[in-house]
């Protein structure tokens, strides 16, 4: 089975807009919460090899502590330096590497540099916005909600192995 790529973006979920209109922010802690979340279904679906881009938090590299997963991952060697370039050369890598595809955590602005970056490899945004699934007015790339995360793992299982579950 091929690796997996993730790509969570620190930055994300935290702009200016949600201190507005007094929409949910993510921080970190929970954008590691998520990335475990899809470890456990990742290791159920027998994903053995997983690329993480590195970030300033450690998002990637803080999921695997204390979550019982049989998966290798692995810190993709770059450096990043805090902007959007970083999605940018992780997708560009993680297609090099021909994963089998990529799992973002981010907004639209995440999504549109990986989509642009990532080729023809597969891109399973998951949106930590928490609007509804929708198309996104800035790129056109479909959403998928936090309500609607269980839906981003089903079908990450269909783009990996013939056992979907969607």
């Amino acid at each position: 089975m091929k690796p997996i790529g993730i790509i969570a973006n620190p930055a994300s979920g935290k702009d200016i807009r949600r201190l507005v209109t007094l929409g949910s922010v993510f921080d970190n802690v929970e954008k590691t919460n998520i990335v475990k979340r899809v470890l456990k279904a990742l290791d159920a679906l027998g994903v053995k090899d997983l690329f993480v881009m590195p970030d300033s938090y450690g998002i990637g590299r803080r999921a695997f502590e204390d979550v019982d997963v049989n998966i290798e991952a692995k810190l993709l060697e770059m450096e990043h330096q805090g902007t959007a370039g970083d999605s940018q050369r992780a997708a560009e890598i993680m297609a090099g590497l021909d994963v089998a595809c990529i799992i973002t955590l981010g907004g639209d602005g995440t999504n549109r540099v990986v989509a642009k970056a990532c080729g023809d490899t597969p891109l399973l945004p998951i949106s930590i916005a928490c609007y509804q699934f929708h198309q996104s007015r800035n790129n056109g790339l479909p959403m998928l909600s936090c309500s609607n995360r269980g839906r981003a793992v089903q079908a990450c299982a269909g783009a990996i192995t013939e056992k979907a579950i969607i």
